[in-house]
């Protein structure tokens, strides 16, 4: 079987991909032509559920609970904050494409932009967007929360050396961090960009980058986005509460099969393991069981085993897979919920749909399609049903508008205020046309090798592991 790094394996181009996409998703299909604005309008449009059950009513309950009091942190009265709360279950459809960048790197503006463009069509005033913090301050060259562009030279955001930089995440409490933006292409002083943006973002000091980057953003929307939207954006912080949450009340689906032999996590893991040996290989693995370690924000994987989680490389991390030393872990931010357990608090147990990128396009249906197995295996079949009666759960949202402009020097030269006059500008673009080249999907070796299978016909929309899209 071949690899998604196989020298044999044919490129992908823009066309492929658009093809590909409408392939697995047909509804999509039919806005490639039409403008950006009805694209957004469909991804945002709150699909009426088609099952319930207990398990996913107590769920939202307590996903509302927690983007109560995280709006609460964020700064915002009771009343709004409860109105956000009110609204992700009135319209479950969230934002998950953008890692936690400011809003003017171009990867989140474009895509905020298109979230704009979507909450708009339906009149809402609030916008929950979860941005993963996991991530360390540089993905890739001069890419990452670390970095930005202005005026075409590098700025360092926080002003950190390498060392400080590539081993730990963003949501690392190792502080103090301030909004330095040290121009490293140029020596003599900053440009009058640097200037102005140095104006806009907050002169504190924070334990996190995160927490940092979470408050600048609070500000950079009031200016130059919409202020007529509550904007609250969440982070892996806020996940590990709401897992707390779960794990507190005895009467959570999670906190009733999280825990013990024989039960839903070891048919959850192997579930998963067995997508590594199938045609959709190479999409979703499992890096760490649930959780991640953290020392201080380093980031290791770990392994369930005999009822602990271990550490899978040398940090002698030790854990007692129980509930009261999870949450104690969590609590003190020993461990970090993964990337899967995250979606499975956020989304798939509380029916939200969730909005992302180039990857999750593919990966999001293959985890429900695990978590389904999975519940078919423990013999739950009610939330089984319910989830299986989901539409549209996973939408391609992010990167479906980027363009080659900074943003930042778009936004200072129209000024405050103006957003609707950028959003009319992209807007009435076709959604072929608005997404540019596609670099994330054609550069990408997973979909080079996603279109050789399909085209094989190993992999189809009529497989079993897609019948939860």
């Amino acid at each position: 079987m071949t690899g998604p790094t196989d020298p044999d394996i044919s490129a992908v181009s823009k066309h492929d991909v658009l093809e590909l996409v409408g392939t697995l998703f047909p509804w999509i299909a039919d806005f490639r032509r039409r403008s950006l604005v009805d694209y957004a309008r469909a991804a945002f449009h709150a699909e009426p559920p088609a099952s319930s059950c207990d398990a996913r009513r107590h769920a939202m309950l307590l996903l509302q609970r927690c983007i109560r009091g995280a709006a609460r942190n964020a700064g915002f009265a009771d009343d709004r904050a409860s109105y956000i709360a009110a609204e992700i279950a009135n319209a479950p459809v969230m934002q998950a494409g953008p890692h936690l960048h400011l809003l003017i790197e171009p990867d989140a503006y474009y895509t905020h932009l298109f979230s704009l463009m979507g909450l708009n069509a339906h009149r809402r005033s609030a916008y929950v967007s979860y941005a993963v913090s996991t991530v360390k301050f540089v993905e890739r060259g001069r890419k990452g929360p670390g970095w930005l562009k202005l005026g075409g030279d590098a700025i360092n955001v926080f002003g950190l050396s390498r060392s400080q930089m590539i081993p730990y995440s963003v949501l690392a409490q190792n502080g103090p961090y301030r909004f330095a933006l040290k121009n490293v292409d140029r020596v003599h002083g900053d440009g009058g960009l640097v200037a102005r943006l140095r104006s806009e973002l907050p002169r504190g000091e924070f334990s996190s980058a995160a927490l940092a980057i979470k408050q600048a953003n609070a500000s950079l929307w009031q200016r130059y986005f919409d202020p007529g939207i509550d904007f609250l954006q969440i982070d892996d912080d806020d996940v590990a509460d709401l897992v707390v949450e779960h794990l507190l009340d005895k009467s959570s689906w999670l906190a009733r099969n999280l825990f013990g032999k024989g039960g839903f996590v070891p048919c959850l893991l192997s579930a998963t393991e067995a997508l590594a040996d199938g045609h959709w290989q190479g999409w979703f693995k499992n890096t760490t069981d649930l959780f991640w370690g953290s020392d201080h924000g380093h980031l290791f994987p770990l392994r369930l085993a005999d009822s602990r989680l271990e550490a899978r490389g040398v940090e002698g991390f030790s854990l007692e897979f129980t509930a009261d030393a999870v949450i104690e872990a969590l609590q003190s931010r020993k461990i970090i919920p993964n990337l899967y357990l995250m979606f499975i608090v956020m989304a798939i147990l509380p029916g939200v749909h969730v909005l992302g990128g180039s990857r999750h396009t593919v990966y999001y249906p293959l985890m429900r399609y695990v978590f389904c197995r999975a519940l078919a295996m423990t013999g739950d079949c009610e939330l089984r049903t319910t989830i299986a009666a989901d539409r549209k759960p996973g939408i391609w949202g992010h990167r479906v508008l980027l363009e080659d402009a900074e943003p930042f020097s778009e936004l200072d030269m129209l000024g405050p205020r103006t957003i609707q006059a950028v959003l009319r500008k992209y807007g009435s673009l076709s959604l072929d046309d608005a997404c540019g080249a596609l670099e994330s999907f054609v550069g990408d070796p997973l979909w080079a090798c996603f279109k050789t299978r399909h085209n094989e016909g190993l992999v189809s929309v009529s497989d079993p592991e897609w019948a939860f899209s």
